[in-house]
């Protein structure tokens, strides 16, 4: 029901394509674990695991043409939410084939790692977290001339789209790795507000005063906010090749430091904190993604099958969002939920026993 309601079947068009997508998006919410096509056809015999297979390599729908459909989701909420961007590594040591597959750092591993690499965006309005775009980020070695794409490049694509259907969307927020000055240009002539963070080196202007923001920081006054719960100051600073922008400097009662900035001038710096604050919401989503949906479950080398399944796993997430009796309610206890009507088919569990005390 909450696929018909999304109007997958207008995009599928053929019923019985539609039976095995929902069957595929099925087996990811019921297995916990290694959510693959053999796996779901051997636990959900209502089809093969060929027609499964089919689904993911030759099947004629397209990844893209779902994604919109998630975002007239979002667009049918009527509220002005605001957009995420992050991308999420997952570790494939083992993966010699797959062209995706790339090393790069991972803060959460503390290293370089090998894994598959998808740029996210998502939207969010406080209620409803909603991917909207995604992309699969290839390493340069593995793309013909010319067709080497950086992840920045990539969140351009994502946001030049969301942009031409429509999106209604407050900010953007990311952290230091998509802050690139072209990025950050291109957003302030599209008339975007954005949020990120600055690394402590960065070289700032105040005062006619060039220095590093972390030496900067040491000089400044920072009030104690009772609202936010650290100390913090915001000033207008000017960085080179960026120019004029919002400066907040933050500290925690840990002696943290953070360095917010952003392009609105004007905002206030409890918003700003805020804005920035609100980034966290895709980290819980991949996080969800990973645990509930199975992203990292499909083992095939085939290209389209691997970008089909990510597509699949994020309208996974929002199914289960769609899902929920209750706004507490989280996705693990939504997929519980699901797992036990499949296993006790609604039956009640007996009534205890009153056995007499020895």
């Amino acid at each position: 029901m909450a696929l018909a309601w999304l109007g997958v079947l207008s995009m599928i068009g053929s019923p019985t394509q539609f039976n095995v997508m929902a069957l595929y998006i099925a087996g990811l919410i019921l297995l916990q674990e290694r959510q693959t096509p053999w796996l779901m056809a051997q636990f959900l015999p209502g089809r093969c695991h060929d027609a499964l297979n089919r689904l993911l390599r030759v099947v004629p729908w397209s990844t893209r043409t779902l994604m919109r459909l998630l975002i007239a989701y979002a667009k049918r909420q009527a509220e002005n939410g605001y957009l995420s961007l992050d991308d999420v590594v997952i570790p494939k040591p083992f993966a010699k084939c797959i062209p995706w597959v790339g090393w790069t750092f991972s803060p959460s591993k503390g290293g370089k790692v090998r894994g598959l690499h998808i740029v996210v965006l998502l939207w969010c309005n406080g209620k409803l977290k909603i991917p909207v775009a995604f992309r699969l980020w290839r390493p340069r070695q593995n793309c013909r001339r010319g067709q080497y794409r950086t992840k920045i490049q990539l969140a351009r694509q994502m946001v030049i789209e969301v942009r031409a259907e429509g999106l209604p969307f407050e900010y953007i927020v990311f952290d230091s790795w998509y802050n690139a000055k072209w990025f950050a240009k291109w957003l302030n002539r599209c008339g975007i507000i954005w949020v990120s963070v600055l690394k402590s080196n960065r070289c700032v202007v105040y005062r006619h005063r060039r220095q590093q923001v972390r030496h900067l920081a040491k000089t400044l006054h920072l009030q104690w906010r009772e609202q936010l719960a650290l100390q913090a100051v915001a000033l207008r600073v000017y960085l080179p090749q960026y120019g004029t922008i919002l400066l907040v400097v933050t500290r925690n009662g840990r002696g943290k430091w953070k360095y917010i900035v952003t392009n609105d001038l004007y905002a206030d710096l409890t918003t700003v904190v805020e804005r920035k604050c609100s980034r966290w919401d895709i980290e819980e989503m991949f996080k969800d993604a990973q645990q509930m949906g199975g992203l990292a479950a499909c083992q095939s080398r085939v290209d389209q099958a691997m970008v089909r399944h990510v597509a699949l796993v994020l309208v996974t997430y929002v199914v289960l969002e769609r899902l929920k009796l209750d706004p507490s309610e989280t996705q693990g206890d939504v997929k519980r939920r699901f797992q036990l009507q499949a296993i006790t088919g609604d039956a009640k569990p007996p009534k205890p026993l009153r056995a007499r005390a020895a």
